[in-house]
């Protein structure tokens, strides 16, 4: 059953319920279509995904099943340079959220969040049996290196650490990888590779798994980036194997509306698309997207332009053709707007093209570049390079982004760390 109601034991001022309808002390268990979430402290708020329980505040409650964190990643919802959202999961039974923090790990500070839960299985029929807990740190200092730990009493995650973006214009590093397709071996190398670059923000281009809804192979994929997602803000690009399922919304909170937002970092600006919307909303691609995605490219004075979406609208892969769809309804926008780079995954292996504008190639700097980056475990495609293409290659990597006040740099790696190709923009 859902309900977009939560009860009479709602805080208002808080937008969480502090128990359920069905007795004292116990949420509901009833799947909701979404509840917003006022964030003590935060510029923004949060609205939970559909086809999950009503978001209940810290409570210290502690369960017998699943009790200490597991699957912690951290993401930018609010503005990277001054705020930080933890995730992580436990059983339904455990719903103690907080997260201590500070500039050593003696901490001094100490942030309740909120729980809420969903249900593992394809159809939503089950009874919810996966607990996330969310935690949003705000006010916090631009280029400032925090310690923290998440969980409940008695159950903590071990320290780690995280930054935030900085303010004053200096260097930052962008890792960039996709496509690992429920191969959370080789996922979990590209992560570690990519990492040992020294990242300040990882970009996911889609497809973590074969499908959205699998839980397990959820769990193998934040296995395989242990020791690297603790300390790494990710931001994710939904891909067409994500089924825009509730598991993929509910472990992943990203800014706006979650399938489409914008975010700055350092002298970039990061615009995200979700171009496999739900059946019911196909329409966006061309409508509310297309309308976002010329709006919020043209308010930014950030000196570079990035874009991520999954499919690409170049490819020299013979596993996916052209995403002609795209090429239609946002490639005008992408040239009048002066985007830099698109940024894909969709086809499983690592493409540059030439500046293009309307599909033709220009010189440096005239035109959006396209690069593909779909090489993080998925079954790997042949390519066979079409005109446009400046690259392209076999091939599981990752690629760095360099980005400077002046310059922004593109290197794309192979798991062995060796450089397969390098493109760079001067303004």
């Amino acid at each position: 059953m859902r309900t977009s109601c939560i009860c009479l034991a709602l805080l208002a001022s808080a937008g969480l319920a502090s128990g359920g309808c069905g007795g004292a002390g116990e949420p509901s268990l009833a799947l909701t279509d979404g509840v917003a979430v006022a964030l003590e402290g935060c510029a923004y708020s949060f609205q939970t995904p559909k086809e999950t329980t009503a978001p209940v505040k810290d409570d210290g409650a502690v369960g017998t099943t699943a009790v200490d964190p597991r699957n912690l990643h951290l993401a930018y919802v609010g503005d990277p340079k001054t705020t930080i959202a933890v995730t992580w999961s436990t059983g339904i039974d455990t719903r103690g959220t907080v997260v201590e923090w500070g500039a050593d790990a003696s901490y001094g500070h100490k942030t309740p969040g909120f729980w809420f839960a969903y249900p593992a299985d394809l159809s939503g029929s089950d009874p919810p049996s996966v607990g996330v807990h969310q935690v949003h740190l705000c006010g916090l200092a631009p280029g400032t290196t925090y310690h923290y730990r998440a969980g409940t009493a008695g159950h903590m995650s071990a320290d780690a650490t995280f930054s935030t973006a900085p303010a004053d214009g200096r260097p930052v590093r962008i890792l960039v990888a996709g496509d690992s397709r429920g191969n959370a071996a080789t996922w979990g190398q590209v992560l570690q590779a990519g990492a040992g670059e020294a990242p300040d923000l990882a970009i996911f281009t889609g497809d973590a798994n074969d499908l959205g809804s699998i839980q397990d192979d959820w769990e193998a994929w934040f296995a395989a980036g242990k020791g690297v997602l603790e300390h790494l803000p990710l931001m994710m690009v939904h891909g067409n194997h994500e089924i825009n399922a509730r598991h993929y919304f509910s472990q992943f909170p990203m800014p706006g509306n979650q399938q489409w937002y914008s975010f700055d970092f350092g002298q970039a600006h990061a615009t995200v698309l979700n171009d496999t919307p739900p059946s019911n909303d196909q329409g966006s691609i061309a409508g509310a997207q297309k309308t976002f995605l010329d709006d919020d490219l043209g308010k930014t004075a950030q000196t570079w332009k990035l874009v991520s979406h999954h499919r690409p609208a170049y490819t020299a892969s013979l596993g996916h053709a052209p995403s002609t769809d795209l090429q239609m309804a946002w490639e005008a926008i992408f040239d009048s707007r002066k985007v830099d780079m698109v940024l894909n995954g969709h086809a499983h292996a690592y493409e540059r093209s030439y500046p293009l504008q309307a599909g033709q190639v220009v010189a440096d700097g005239q035109g959006p570049v396209y690069i593909v980056e779909g090489g993080g475990g998925a079954d790997p495609y042949m390519v066979a390079a079409q005109t446009f293409t400046a690259k392209a290659m076999q091939t599981f990597g990752y690629v760095i982004l360099d980005v400077t006040a002046q310059k922004l740099t593109m290197t794309a790696k192979d798991l062995s760390g060796s450089v397969v190709d390098t493109y760079s923009i001067t303004k």
